[in-house]
């Protein structure tokens, strides 16, 4: 089930030309250019090496290549933020005691020398459950050009376990664009890409797979797949319901090749098939993968808040919208941010009534991070507000909360990692 070469090389060169095109079309003409020309380019996601940070980045200079770009977060429960720096060879981990202005000294996750593999989407996940045990997964070269490990330390950030495959056929099919999830039980759960299923690889698509992962023994379970046709490389976007089901809103490849979105949802009885339904409607159609993938919050009201980019005949740019029955009717698709700018990569937190989004724009001298907020559960919202900028390639920003303020974490080529409150 191993990809030929040449299809990661093609892979690799496509994202090198979309993050460079990303980075400059702040202008109409270089936003024209960059929709019909990278878009039509990209037919298959990258899992390229991670590229390493500038000498002397804010925060790095401890590291042995100075650390890496696509970083994730998570605070544990005393309040504490633990971040997972992925760079060419290892993971290493750190953590900061006074939000995120200085961290500790890094831990290195595997000991043995691996071909990590990472990007925006492709991005190593990290959380924290509520007895301080730490899980990490993250993707890298194995007997497949890409699959994900995973590792668990149960003594707070000490030590990990040896890291190991997720998937029980990780070395016969790639795995990638892993993602964790914890139910309002504090279980946690690993969803991820899996390509075990395909046969023909002129037909595109993935199957979404999912485990747990065992607090007390730090083993997963039997992988189960939840459903196929899933667009190739967009990342898994996750909550969980009032029931406590897992609820994924992902983009699927629909009938003559549409890229829109879909809510999917695990029962709690394993005997019964997975829901999926499909909730956006902007006939993207393109033959590729826009690596761009959607948000989902969840609020304590089992309201559901979603975000998305499309590209399609219907709408272009970001979006949101809400539903009040557990995702079978959605409100009025709600653009927000400057579409001249290239609005992108967007995430949201609801937490009762307060609503958060955020989002970044390339204004052709600088990545902007914007926030826009919502008290009334979605209805109206107050103007969007820049909250920092950065004048270097920038990763994509994620809303985070320690249970007393809501933070984006944010990273940046050579100014270094932010922890933003915006509350």
């Amino acid at each position: 089930m191993k990809k030929p070469a040449a299809h990661n090389h093609v892979q690799t060169t496509q994202k090198g030309f979309f993050g460079r095109l990303l980075q400059h079309s702040g202008h109409p003409l270089r936003l024209l250019l960059f929709t019909s020309i990278a878009l039509a380019l990209i037919s298959s996601c990258s899992h390229s090496n991670q590229v390493n940070l500038g000498a002397g980045t804010t925060n790095y200079s401890h590291y042995p290549d100075g650390g890496g770009l696509f970083v994730s977060t998570a605070f544990d429960p005393d309040g504490r933020l633990w971040r997972v720096v992925p760079e060419k060879k290892h993971i290493y981990i750190d953590v900061s005691d006074d939000l995120g202005k200085t961290f500790s000294v890094p831990i290195v996750i595997n000991n043995e020398s691996q071909q990590i593999k990472v990007s925006g989407e492709n991005r190593p996940s990290i959380v924290v459950d509520r007895t301080g045990h730490i899980y990490v997964i993250y993707a890298a070269e194995s007997t497949q050009p890409v699959a994900i490990f995973y590792s668990v330390s149960k003594d707070n950030g000490l030590s990990f376990s040896k890291p190991m495959p997720l998937s029980d056929k990780a070395a016969d099919a790639n795995t990638f664009q892993g993602r964790f999830g914890v139910n309002r039980d504090g279980k946690v759960y690993a969803f991820w890409h899996d390509e075990r299923n395909r046969t023909d690889w002129q037909q595109p698509g993935n199957a979404i797979y999912y485990t747990s992962i065992d607090s007390n023994t730090g083993t997963s379970a039997s992988a189960q797949k939840i459903s196929d046709t899933l667009c190739d490389c967009c990342r898994i976007a996750t909550a969980f319901d009032k029931g406590n089901q897992a609820v994924l809103f992902t983009r699927f490849i629909y009938p003559v090749g549409i890229r829109d979105h879909g809510l999917l949802i695990t029962q709690a009885d394993d005997d019964k098939e997975p829901l999926t339904w499909r909730v956006t409607f902007d006939n993207w159609i393109i033959e590729g993968c826009p690596e761009h993938g959607p948000a989902i919050s969840i609020s304590d009201d089992n309201r559901y808040h979603i975000v998305w980019f499309t590209q399609g005949s219907v709408r272009q740019g970001l979006f949101y919208a809400y539903s009040t029955d557990e995702g079978q009717h959605f409100s009025k698709p709600l653009a927000f941010g400057e579409l001249k700018n290239m609005p992108s990569h967007p995430d949201i937190m609801a937490r009762g009534k307060h609503v958060i989004l955020t989002w970044t724009e390339f204004n052709g001298r600088q990545t902007q991070l914007f926030v826009m907020h919502s008290n009334d559960g979605g209805e109206t919202w107050l103007p969007p507000k820049p909250v920092a900028q950065f004048s270097s390639e920038a990763d994509f920003p994620f809303l985070l909360s320690n249970n007393q303020a809501v933070f984006v974490s944010w990273n940046s080529r050579t100014e270094g990692y932010r922890l933003i409150p915006v509350n």
